[in-house]
């Protein structure tokens, strides 16, 4: 039976503690009626100081009892009656360090479709009706270091859903179908990667701390995502969840003893290697040196910026609690001095803040960072910068030690706010072999820090002038030269694009090669027009493009405007009939929508000068141009025809390859990879229908293929070579 609740809610205890505190003013504040009919109000001498309150009740910190299994898997229990209500999280030994470089995105991919891909005895769909028939929860998921499964159920249906939830954690089944939408769901995550500025700002600053190579610092790419096949998720998963590598805790509305014997049956066949040993996380490589690092970015107008250097303690080290208040000192909140003084005294940040971090068996970093408008971001880093030279030459006042010291006191008792979250720090202290009072021993162990013990950490770990500093912004706004912050004038301009394809295995081009391939493409532009092309200095073309789409066939409305060299107008009507405008007038892309104006992405940008280059009669205009590399291939088969192939790869966009008849050179189909909301595609045009515009043969019908499905027609219906084109087609205003 479950016991009646002993302890009051956060909000009950809040309410009443309020109004405890006002009723005496409500008593005193109270008019007697016979004063107010007679005018006067009755005056009471009291002194506030007189008050007295109860004691506050002890603070317990819950003890979990600690199990451990044959199989060597542990688990924690602790009962909690406070709610009928049964939580479970395990904790397993995997992440992302431990993927093949050449697979990134694997660790994320098998943590996903361990839960949706459903098990050995149920399927996905049924294993999402059984828990939202009993309103359960059971997650999965693998981070960087560590894997987790999660499991929410009322205590009366406990015995229905943890059979569920064993059974994910033990035999998976990697449903295919649901590998490949966890595949597509990374690749859109790729996609959509450099749209925050502080996202970007982390990940490169991490990529220029640990190396480009660091498991600490890979990104999946689209290419590493798309090597991943369901064997691979199997046996990942097989290799680390195992029961010597699995902590589980429960806590909840159960009595132990029964609780203890549900988990037997579940997990206690459960048969690991025999030779099993638990891993731990790679070490992390880093030398500290200076370095300025800057990432474009054309759509903001303010700077993110990130500083720090490589961390030299766990948290075993003796000067951890020391670090913990040089934390407080420098970066605590309100009270730290880089609020203080970078943004309160000097106005120079939106957010401001920073951290000395310490791993359990890996050193951490330091890191120092400040969101601060364009024109103040040399000034801004500047400012942090000497506040974190300031740790090094002023010790802390004895006010802000006090201040320091309450911050981390006061709040000691939020780190046992949520039973999920005691039980996940002695989970991680089980794992990393820490005693499981190791907060505690903090805790007193920060009561002693004193001011010099501040400033003897911060003389010892902080770095600043061999710091690495990450700046995210647009440079044209900024108020001073990048240059200002360097010690010799070198700034590391950093390239985010997302590659399509992994770099190439292929030998480089040889001269004859290149050579063939232009010689090559220059009997096409013959074929399709020759001289005609010299004279090409603008294009409007209009087309209907019929897509299959999963609601249908659905055909839309195009129409391009082109003026040589980099002038573009993009016109497109939707089914709905919604309009969508792109202009790029050379220097800036504007993309117009019924939501308003506003200036392209530079990922949009890119993808739209790789599409004019897959253009013909742009193509063949622009053969000159010193950028374009071209490599002949030589005679290629393709579904039963022999065409001449040329790899072409043009300044802006992926390369392409054009197959061209060989009698007549005229161009047939070009193979490329197109962009979609799922990532990179494979896709083909087939070209039909040439008709000739001005002495130029354009293709009036191109037929894309994507993965070999048929994906849409385009069917030209005007052209006009040389059109009279005015410079505000390719302006969009931001008011419009």
């Amino acid at each position: 039976m479950p016991q009646p609740m002993t302890r009051l809610t956060d909000s009950l205890r809040r309410f009443l503690f309020t109004l405890m505190l006002t009723l005496p003013l409500a008593g005193l504040l109270a008019v007697p009626a016979a004063a107010q009919q007679a005018g006067a109000v009755d005056s009471v001498d009291y002194d506030v100081q007189d008050l007295t309150f109860p004691d506050l009740q002890d603070f317990e910190v819950p003890s979990p009892e600690r199990i451990e299994l044959d199989n060597g898997m542990v688990i924690f229990l602790l009962e909690d009656r406070e709610l009928p209500q049964v939580n479970a999280v395990a904790r397993f030994g995997t992440g992302s360090v431990y993927e093949p470089a050449d697979m990134r995105g694997l660790a994320s991919v098998t943590g996903t479709v361990m839960r949706t891909g459903g098990t050995a005895s149920m399927s996905p769909d049924s294993i999402n009706l059984a828990l939202e028939n009993v309103g359960a929860t059971v997650e999965t998921s693998i981070g960087e270091t560590s894997g987790s499964a999660f499991m929410s159920t009322l205590t009366d249906n406990v015995d229905r859903v943890l059979p569920i939830f064993a059974d994910v954690i033990r035999n998976p089944a990697f449903d295919s179908a649901k590998v490949a939408l966890a595949k597509n769901n990374q690749k859109s995550a790729i996609s959509r990667r450099n749209d925050n500025p502080q996202q970007i700002g982390f990940r490169v600053f991490d990529k220029v701390l640990y190396g480009e190579d660091s498991p600490y610092a890979r990104t999946p790419e689209y290419f590493t995502v798309d090597r991943i096949q369901r064997s691979d998720a199997v046996d990942f998963h097989e290799q680390y969840f195992q029961p010597g590598n699995t902590i589980l805790s429960v806590w909840g509305d159960f009595d132990a003893d029964e609780m203890e014997d549900r988990l037997r049956e579940q997990f206690g066949t459960w048969e690991g290697e025999p030779d099993f040993e638990r891993p731990m996380p790679p070490q992390p490589e880093a030398e500290r040196s200076y370095s300025v690092n800057f990432v474009q970015k054309d759509d903001v107008n303010q700077s993110t910026i990130f500083m720090g250097h490589m961390g030299e303690m766990t948290r075993r080290s003796d000067d951890y609690p020391r670090a913990t208040m040089m934390n407080e000192v420098l970066s605590g909140g309100f009270s730290g001095r880089l609020f203080q003084n970078v943004r309160k005294e000097k106005g120079l940040a939106y957010s401001v803040f920073g951290g000395y971090t310490a791993g359990y068996n890996r050193p951490g970093r330091f890191y120092a960072g400040v969101f601060t408008k364009s024109g103040s971001t040399v000034e801004a880093a500047q400012a942090v910068m000497e506040e974190v030279e300031g740790m090094r030459q002023n010790p802390p006042t004895s006010e802000e030690m006090n201040l320091a010291k309450d911050s981390y006191l006061n709040s000691f008792v939020f780190n046992f706010d949520t039973k999920r979250e005691v039980m996940g720090r002695l989970m991680t202290y089980e794992y990393y072999d820490y005693p499981s009072d190791f907060l505690q021993q903090t805790k007193n162990a920060i009561e002693n820090v004193t001011a010099d013990d501040v400033a003897a950490v911060s003389n010892e770990y902080l770095h600043p002038d061999a710091s690495h500093i990450v700046i995210v912004g647009r440079q044209e706004d900024f108020g001073d030269s990048l240059e200002t912050l360097t010690k010799d004038g070198s700034v590391n301009e950093v390239d985010i694009s997302i590659p399509t394809s992994p770099p190439s295995e292929d030998q480089p081009a040889t001269a004859e090669e290149q050579a063939k391939g232009l010689e090559t493409l220059q009997a096409a532009r013959e074929a399709l027009g020759g001289d005609a092309f010299a004279s090409l200095k603008s294009m409007r073309v209009s087309s209907e493009q019929t897509v299959q789409s999963p609601a249908g066939e659905q055909t839309l409305q195009n129409t391009l405007v082109v003026a040589l060299p980099n002038q573009l107008r993009v016109e497109q009507t939707l089914p709905n009939g919604m309009q969508v405008t792109i202009a790029d007038d050379g220097d800036k892309m504007m993309l117009k929508t019924p939501r308003g104006t506003q200036q392209a992405p530079p990922q949009l940008r890119k993808q739209a000068a790789g599409s004019l280059w897959r253009s013909l009669p742009y193509l063949m205009a622009n053969l000159d141009d010193e950028d374009l590399q071209t490599q002949y291939v030589g005679m290629e088969i393709v579904e039963a025809t022999e065409y001449e192939a040329v790899k072409v790869t043009p300044p802006n966009g992926n390369a392409l390859t054009l197959y061209l008849d060989p009698e007549s050179h005229q161009p047939a189909r070009m193979d490329y990879t197109g962009m979609t909301q799922q990532g990179p595609k494979a896709r083909t045009d087939v070209f039909a229908d040439f008709q000739s515009h001005d002495g130029i043969l354009i293709p009036h019908s191109t037929t894309t293929y994507q993965d070999g499905q048929e994906q849409s027609t385009s069917t030209i219906t005007s052209v006009t070579i040389n059109a009279d084109v005015n410079e505000a087609a390719f302006e969009l205003g931001s008011g419009e």
